[in-house]
């Protein structure tokens, strides 16, 4: 087929054709949908009616087995009857019950009204006196259960009679069972026949074969058409819910459910089938099918008469704006196209007029470009260089490192501001990358190398948080961004980057971390504090009552006396806690902490006077003053080599240092206790620790503990931290603000 022939056909019968086709695919589609749609709505009202149906025959059964069990037990409650059954009287039960059963089965459907002595042998059957004394333990279990429980019971069994109701309830004598009584009713015809008047539905009960594999065996209908197949019956057998199917049975369209029976016990007996004819449904259908083609027809050639109308309307218009265009490829750029209506054609003249129109005015204007290009070029390259001053001006002062870095590890550019973060000029860093690196903390080196050099090889963003040393010696915690930037090729070219200085941000997640520690270790001193208060008073006073009251020769009174005394001693603890909950302030001023250190170390040799301690000192004389609460931090540092020296046992060597770290004054205390694990640095801080003189009897000396210590520490701003050194040593850190 040539389809370069489809060019040459007319533009009406382009918009046609196409036109034609959709319409009788839209209205193919319509009809499909909606009849598809219509049938489904049919299909799901059907479903809706016969559950519903479906539901009123369980209902019913329901009924049923309420009602011969109510009937069963006014017959076990009367006491006439309970006597004579327990007598084991047949004359007189026929006697009393005779002319009732007659009225019940007349007009009220009962079948069965029958007497039965344990465990389950037939006494008197009313509506069959002759028959009576056959065992029927070992198939009627609605007896079996009425006499084993006390309780009536009553559902669809199968008995001597066929498949009925069955309501057993167990008949009482002074106090005892002496037997059980039993109505039963038909589940056959009569049922199904009020069945199918209640519901214009027909209904048909299906039962196992025997032997099961032969599939259903019809036990009672309302219709001659029984068509349950045996996959389906066992389908609800086995599933044990309702199924609704469509079907043809015969020559009937028909709509059914098949839904399990259950016994007395609740286990599924029987498939009940509820089916209703569907031939007035099918007929509405067909009627409905007939209408939709007819309508869609008359509505397709109205649509196609309606196009051909406005098609013809459509190219007459474009006809003369091809022959304006025609003229005006001539050369005739005076010509203009008449423009009728705001519709599309009507807005394509209009802007074929306005290009028309443009085209002159372009004109002008490049004749007028062209006499002033050289000014404009001259404008151009001045204004460029403007921008690169004003860009590379603010390159050049932002607080933050910029730098590009090349594809090779060579750096291009480092704003001034490096200068400020490390103290090195941005000059000596140019070149390879490693005149930055040099600069990096040793533990973090090698790591920033590798992944600086995987985003060089790869092409990825570079991102790290790491330390650098300034020329000071401080070290000084940056972030690293940088991105890659590309060629036209995709090949890396550089990485443009940024370093931002984060000291201030992990010295405050550290401050952070602080705090949350010295408000556990205050929650803790308050909850001891509060349990040991009550009872240590009751104890004490206690105590001292019992010893006024003990000779001075009796042997008990030493036992007194020590309890007395470890009350005493548990007192000092509870003000040492006390004093961890008690609010702390300070005052500061302007002191020198060399100073603060040696008179700490001269009012630690006067109170320990033992000859088994030294203090060595190391101190920076270029520190200066700082601001400290001078009397009180001086008690701080007594208190720490107190605790130093009694974690040594009472004798060792401490060594006190300072020293400056960039912004901040650096105090050491190091020492070697006897032995040093790492529960004893992660504990350091917790109370109670150290062994200290109080805690072996002597209750006169005051120390403050560590904890204490530590929060008048970040009182002043400062940081204290505990680590372990050469396995042995212990070092005490405190980080102080030098303003």
């Amino acid at each position: 087929m040539n389809l370069d022939r489809l060019y040459d056909i007319s533009l009406k019968w382009k918009l046609l054709i196409p036109f034609l086709f959709l319409a009788a695919m839209g209205a193919v589609a319509l009809f499909a949908v909606s009849y598809r749609f219509q049938a489904q709505i049919i299909h799901l009202n059907e479903e809706k009616r016969l559950a519903a149906n479906y539901y009123y025959f369980l209902d019913m059964v329901q009924s049923e087995k309420e009602r011969v069990i109510s009937l069963a037990t006014l017959v076990a409650r009367n006491p006439v009857i309970a006597g004579a059954f327990a007598a084991r009287d047949r004359d007189r039960l026929m006697e009393i019950l005779g002319p009732a059963y007659e009225e019940l089965a007349q007009f009220h459907g009962v079948e069965q009204l029958h007497f039965h002595v344990p465990p389950a042998t037939s006494f008197l059957r009313v509506h069959a006196p002759a028959r009576h004394g056959d065992e029927m333990e070992a198939y009627r279990q609605t007896i079996n259960e009425a006499r084993k429980t006390g309780r009536p019971v009553g559902g669809l069994e199968w008995g001597v009679t066929g498949f009925g109701f069955r309501g057993v309830v167990p008949v009482m004598y002074g106090g005892k069972q002496v037997g059980t009584v039993e109505v039963g009713s038909s589940f056959g015809k009569s049922f199904f026949g009020h069945f199918q008047e209640s519901l214009d539905a027909d209904v048909a009960v299906y039962v196992p074969g025997e032997p099961m594999e032969s599939g259903p065996m019809v036990f009672a209908s309302t219709s001659e058409q029984n068509c349950l197949d045996k996959r389906l019956f066992a389908q609800v057998l086995t599933v044990d819910e309702a199924v609704f199917r469509t079907d043809t049975w015969g020559e009937k369209d028909v709509a059914f459910i098949a839904g399990p029976v259950r016994n007395f016990s609740g286990k599924t007996a029987a498939v009940v089938v509820i089916s209703v004819d569907r031939s007035q449904t099918m007929s509405v259908l067909e009627e409905y099918r007939n209408a939709a083609v007819i309508i869609g027809l008359i509505g397709l050639v109205l649509s196609t008469s309606f196009v051909w109308f406005i098609s013809m309307v459509f190219t007459k218009r474009i006809g003369k704006v091809v022959e304006a265009s025609k003229e005006i490829a001539a050369g005739h750029r005076d010509t203009r196209i008449e423009t009728k209506g705001k519709d599309e054609i009507g807005v394509m003249a209009g802007s074929i007029n306005e290009m028309l129109a443009s085209l002159e005015e372009s004109r002008m204007k490049v004749k007028a470009y062209a006499d002033n290009l050289e000014l404009m070029v001259e404008q151009r390259t001045r204004a460029l260089k403007e921008s690169e001053k004003t860009y590379r001006t603010l390159v050049e002062h932002v607080p933050l490192i910029v730098y590009l870095v090349m594809a090779d590890g060579t750096a291009v550019f480092v704003n001034r501001f490096v200068e400020e973060v490390i103290g090195v000029p941005a000059q000596r860093l140019s070149g390879h990358h490693e005149a930055w690196t040099e600069h990096i903390h040793p533990d973090d080196k090698a790591r920033v190398l590798k992944e600086f050099d995987a985003c060089l090889i790869t092409g990825k963003k570079f991102q790290s948080e790491y330390r650098v040393l300034h020329q000071d010696g401080h070290s000084v915690h940056v972030w690293d961004h940088a991105v890659p930037v590309f060629d036209r090729d995709n090949q890396l070219v550089r990485m443009d980057g940024i370093i931002l200085d984060v000291t201030a941000r992990k010295e405050l997640q550290e401050k952070t971390v602080q705090a949350e520690e010295l408000e556990m270790l205050g929650q803790v001193s308050a909850r001891l504090a509060h349990e040991i208060r009550n009872p240590l008073t009751s104890v004490g006073g206690l105590t001292r009552r019992l010893l006024k009251s003990f000779e001075r020769s009796d042997p008990r009174r030493r036992k007194g006396e020590l309890i007395v005394e470890e009350v005493g001693r548990l007192e000092k603890i509870l003000q040492m806690m006390t004093a961890y909950i008690e609010p702390k302030s300070i005052e500061l001023r302007s002191c020198d902490l060399n100073d603060v250190v040696t008179r700490a170390t001269i009012a630690l040799k006067d109170e320990i006077d033992n000859g088994g301690l030294s203090v060595e000192t190391n101190l920076d004389k270029s520190i200066g003053d700082i601001m400290l609460d001078c009397a009180l931090f001086e008690k701080i540092l007594v208190s720490l080599m107190k605790n130093a020296f009694y974690r040594m046992k009472e004798k060792g060597r401490i060594e006190v240092t300072t020293g400056k770290d960039g912004p901040r004054v650096l105090l050491t205390l190091s020492y070697e206790p006897p032995f040093v694990a790492d529960d004893d640095i992660e504990h350091f801080f917790y109370p109670f620790v150290v062994d200290y003189p109080f805690r072996k009897g002597d209750t006169a000396k005051d120390i403050m503990d560590v904890p204490i210590c530590k929060v008048l520490i970040h009182k002043h701003g400062g940081i204290i931290s505990v680590s372990k050194e050469k396995e042995k040593s212990v070092k005490i850190t405190i980080s102080l603000p030098r303003e």
